[in-house]
């Protein structure tokens, strides 16, 4: 029981406030006013010259910032040896001065010799990378560098030299996963753990041997995990389209925030970063951008700050701690350290007395407002809309510890209450 009133009161931390501002600065690159390739964005990386790649639908650009300069690639480059304009992901390996581009037709790699030019062919290109491992012919979603690639593609994994000496070791349905299609792979570096997302197979780590977390094994809620992430403290955060945000602890334990538990404003959510204050950055699937900070959730749209775009493709932390998107329609945005611009919601008018109470919870409230009521196991007690004054029957609830959740078009407020 205990378990369940510590992440209750960590989800009581996180939905405590919910509300709009504008993102701050932010620069628009598109085909209208940049040499962008194409404005549907895929995939976005930095290499050690802190030039950001991009890979769109159509294209590839690397985008050299400080000096304003733009380099285009297709597959008709032809010394790039591009099997096709879709780059579906990127990774940059400083360990080989190398940056893999993941296509829907396999990978090629860049080695990285000198300056760079869409005019001639500085640098060494190489078509086929890893195509001894079959998956890494098809598309490719993900990849990562650590001590090798990784390769997730709709195919399955193929994880460079475990397979033994030069070789290369494919993970699939054929032999333990439950799904074939690979959505994200992520390394922690601080413990070198790495995990994996798939789509309607769980949550795959790996540490020495693959582990899977699945509804029929674990207390993950959705079988299918668009992007992890790992925060300052080990947790791994999971982003799902139908359950929100998991959070598997470093002890092993789940904790789950949703619409209804927290302010989330939308179960859908489809990308994570961590930035260097522990801070949380999360891309829906058509809702806009989250970011979580100081035990509070905001919520960034076209419609409350000047993002440009609600669908967001990708996203990464650049120098001076920039953040970069990838949007569906309007290329890449780069955001400034956000401005808060609404003030946190309070209302005198409200009321949710006693806080420690035995057979009835009074709550006033001067506009119509969506209650809830949770106990430490997260069953839902309680459920109604009502205005004004409310006196609700706690008779049947056992002592204990119950969370009050208020949620308004506004705002939304939770409150933490004991019966004895």
């Amino acid at each position: 029981m205990w378990n369940w009133i510590i992440s209750f009161f960590l989800i009581f931390l996180l939905s405590a406030r919910c509300f709009a501002q504008n993102l701050g600065n932010v620069t628009l690159y598109d085909v209208d006013n940049s040499e962008l390739s194409y404005n549907q964005i895929n995939s976005m990386e930095f290499d050690s010259q802190n030039r950001l790649w991009i890979g769109t639908q159509d294209g590839l650009s690397v985008f050299d910032e400080p000096n304003n300069n733009w380099f285009n690639f297709n597959a008709e480059t032809p010394w790039c040896y591009l099997a096709t304009n879709v780059i579906t992901s990127l990774e940059w390996s400083d360990d080989l001065s190398m940056m893999f581009i993941g296509t829907n037709s396999g990978i090629t790699d860049y080695l990285y010799m000198g300056e760079m030019s869409d005019k001639n062919p500085e640098g060494a290109w190489s078509p086929a990378f890893g195509s001894a491992c079959s998956p890494n012919t098809g598309i490719i979603k993900s990849l990562l560098y650590s001590d090798g690639i990784w390769s997730g593609s709709t195919d399955g994994l193929c994880v460079q030299y475990l397979g033994g000496e030069g070789g290369w070791l494919l993970q699939n349905t054929t032999n333990g996963f439950y799904s074939n299609n690979i959505t994200s792979i992520k390394l922690n570096p601080n413990n070198n753990i790495i995990a994996i997302g798939t789509m309607n197979g769980g949550l795959v780590t790996y540490d020495s041997e693959f582990n899977i977390y699945y509804s029929s094994n674990s207390d993950i809620l959705d079988n299918t995990v668009f992007d992890v992430a790992f925060d300052q403290n080990n947790n791994i955060i999971i982003c799902t389209p139908q359950a929100g945000l998991g959070i598997l602890t470093e002890n092993g334990s789940w904790i789950w925030l949703n619409t209804i538990n927290s302010s989330l404003p939308t179960n859908s959510l489809k990308n994570i970063v961590v930035d260097n204050n522990n801070n949380l950055w999360i891309t829906t699937l058509e809702n806009g951008l989250i970011n979580y900070k100081n035990n509070t959730f905001y919520h960034y749209t076209t419609d409350n700050s000047n993002l440009p775009d609600n669908h967001i493709n990708c996203l990464l932390f650049g120098p001076n701690d920039h953040l970069w998107l990838g949007t569906e329609n309007y290329g890449v945005v780069k955001v400034n350290t956000p401005i808060i611009n609404r003030s946190e919601f309070t209302n005198d008018k409200i009321q949710v007395y006693p806080t420690i109470f035995n057979s009835k919870i009074n709550i006033t409230n001067p506009e119509r407002t969506r209650v809830q009521i949770f106990n430490s196991h997260g069953k839902c007690m309680y459920n109604r809309s009502f205005d004004g004054n409310h006196l609700i029957d706690t008779n049947h609830y056992a002592d204990g510890i119950f969370f009050v959740v208020l949620k308004t078009e506004n705002y939304i407020k939770t409150y933490k209450v004991i019966k004895s």
